[in-house]
């Protein structure tokens, strides 16, 4: 705080509380299968005469550490089938893209002129103006990318398994979906008291958590309620796997003031004891003070 601010200041009141910050979190899991093709050389296939392609969600994958992202990708069971190159037909050999199938390209030695710059017959080209193309060495062809040369390709279905923290956040100030929830913070914007220390008064996890019945502030009981109901519908294509939900106590003091016959008030919050005004005396913007 400006030192001739709070030298001129006078405090009128003076109020210690807590506001309370709860949490919920949500971890999932998403599935999607995808089509897939790689070169075929020979390999072992999993197809269908092996049995039934199993359904995304009925495929054996590791369990994921809780609340941490994973991505994890694997062959669907018999879903694997060879068929010929599209992009080579089985020829294992597509036009050449340097030369267009020409075989030979413009000498870069004499730019096509087939003379040196004394007139002379070029020595790299030999007077043609042209030598075989470098990248197909001469034939016109190359390699297929699609099917690496094999000519043949393996088909099959890529699970792709996603599993993320899943986080619907809301604070509670006549607005929706802003951040955590936040309640008996009075005017001190709830984002704030998210990003400052605090004390862990609960913390509980499970499949499904169930609301938090606590005689503190029915504020977090109604929204534990509702949160957990919304994270219950707001993820059709993911399978919750784990629930967690937190309370914290963040202590704030509200100050009342006199300054140069103004009024106002400014909040001290967390225990790193960061203060809040909503209108600095001696700038007309909010401020944040460390």
């Amino acid at each position: 705080m400006d030192r001739d601010l709070s030298g001129d200041m006078i405090l009128t009141d003076i109020l210690s509380d807590s506001a309370f910050h709860y949490k919920l979190e949500s971890f999932g899991e998403k599935r999607e299968s995808v089509h897939r093709y790689t070169g075929y050389y020979g390999q072992s296939i999993d197809g269908i005469e092996n049995g039934p392609i199993p359904d995304p969600w009925d495929v054996e994958v590791g369990v994921p550490t809780k609340f941490l992202d994973h991505k994890i990708t694997t062959e669907i069971p018999h879903s694997a089938y060879v068929k010929q190159c599209h992009t080579c037909h089985g020829r294992k050999k597509v036009t050449c893209s340097s030369c267009g199938g020409f075989g030979t390209e413009s000498c870069s030695w004499c730019s096509g002129r087939g003379k040196d710059s004394d007139d002379n017959s070029c020595s790299s080209c030999g007077g043609s103006g042209s030598r075989d193309c470098w990248t197909c060495s001469g034939s016109g062809k190359v390699k297929c990318g699609t099917c690496d040369g094999h000519g043949d390709l393996k088909h099959y279905r890529l699970l792709i398994v996603t599993t993320v923290e899943m986080i619907l956040f809301h604070f509670f100030s006549g607005k929706n979906h802003i951040t955590d929830f936040v309640s008996n913070a009075d005017n001190l914007p709830g984002n704030l008291v998210t990003q400052v220390e605090g004390k862990d008064l609960f913390c509980e996890q499970g499949i499904q958590v169930i609301p938090m019945t606590m005689a503190l502030d029915n504020e977090i009981n109604i929204a534990s309620s509702a949160l957990i109901r919304e994270h219950s519908v707001s993820f059709p294509s993911e399978q919750i796997l784990a629930q967690r939900h937190k309370l914290r106590a963040v202590p704030i003091t509200r100050a009342k003031y006199i300054w140069r016959s103004k009024t106002g008030e400014f909040y001290v919050y967390g225990y790193e004891n960061k203060v809040y005004f909503e209108r600095y005396p001696q700038q007309c913007c909010c401020c944040t003070c460390c």
